[in-house]
């Protein structure tokens, strides 16, 4: 009879015991991936793996993906978002990372954002479908965004035209676009001569010669904001690829590099902008 107890002791023990370690994350990564469950019990999984899969870097940045997709679904965005880049830190290869970002990017208007990032996409899938779709209705979105703009900052000149930063905000906006050149050089030469310590402004007319091919004086724009505002990495980006392509090398890559560094994704933000080094 002792014997018979203490077989139903053990027994019962290992029904208790904790399940291989191995064996529960897997079943939390199916759960994750793709189980039949409600949204919160696959983020809680997702959550689990991202916690337990220290050693596996590549599931770790595929459990931070799929709980980015459950978050966006769910209206999470910000925390979306935020999975979509730690899923990026681990995996910069992870192109339906940057298609996914790209897709909340898009639906909060953020364009040239959504550019970007589908941008890097195709740059590691050439033909991916849905990014290639993206990248095009981001376009289209980003076009007529430019151009409600605008048409707002031109009424707003209307009935404020002292107003120094309206006529810089018209200039950025042409110089982006890049199709009145030089009527973005005219409203920065406004803004300028109504408030000339602007560096947005400086900047803003940086670009535009940038794009009219005219890199001495945009060297000099770029300086002259970097003077009053040193430690703008949009700025010394800029002056970096006025100088490289005036020559000097080795001064506009270490520009170039030491901005990225300090704003990461400034080399992108330049990219979006249409210069191309």
């Amino acid at each position: 009879m002792r014997a018979l107890a203490g077989v139903i002791v053990i027994a019962t023990l290992a029904a208790c015991a904790p399940a291989d370690p191995a064996v529960q994350l897997a079943q939390q990564w199916r759960l994750c991936e793709g189980g039949a469950a409600l949204a919160d019990q696959r983020i809680e999984a997702c959550s689990a793996v991202i916690a337990a899969a220290t050693d596996d870097p590549a599931r770790r940045a595929q459990a931070l993906l799929q709980r980015g997709i459950l978050r966006a679904d769910t209206e999470q965005d910000a925390r979306a978002v935020a999975d979509f880049g730690r899923a990026l830190r681990i995996d910069p290869m992870l192109s339906g990372a940057y298609v996914e970002r790209a897709r909340l990017h898009f639906a909060r208007a953020a364009y040239d954002h959504a550019l970007r990032d589908y941008d890097a996409a195709l740059a590691l899938e050439p033909n991916h479908p849905i990014a290639l779709q993206g990248r095009a209705e981001a376009l289209r979105g980003e076009t007529t965004a430019l151009a409600s703009q605008l048409d707002i900052v031109s009424e707003a000149l209307a009935r404020r035209p002292s107003d120094a930063s309206l006529w810089n905000n018209r200039c950025w906006i042409r110089a982006v676009e890049g199709d009145e050149l030089d009527f973005a050089l005219a409203d920065c030469n406004e803004a300028l001569r109504l408030e000339p310590r602007m560096a947005a402004a400086l900047d803003s007319r940086g670009l535009v010669y940038l794009k009219r091919g005219d890199h001495a004086a945009a060297l000099a724009d770029y300086e002259a904001a970097l003077a009053l505002e040193p430690n703008s990495a949009h700025y010394r980006y800029g002056r970096g690829v006025a100088r490289v392509r005036l020559g000097q090398t080795q001064a506009g890559q270490a520009d170039m590099a030491a901005a990225e560094r300090a704003e990461p994704g400034v080399a992108r933000l330049y990219e979006s902008y249409n210069i191309q080094i």
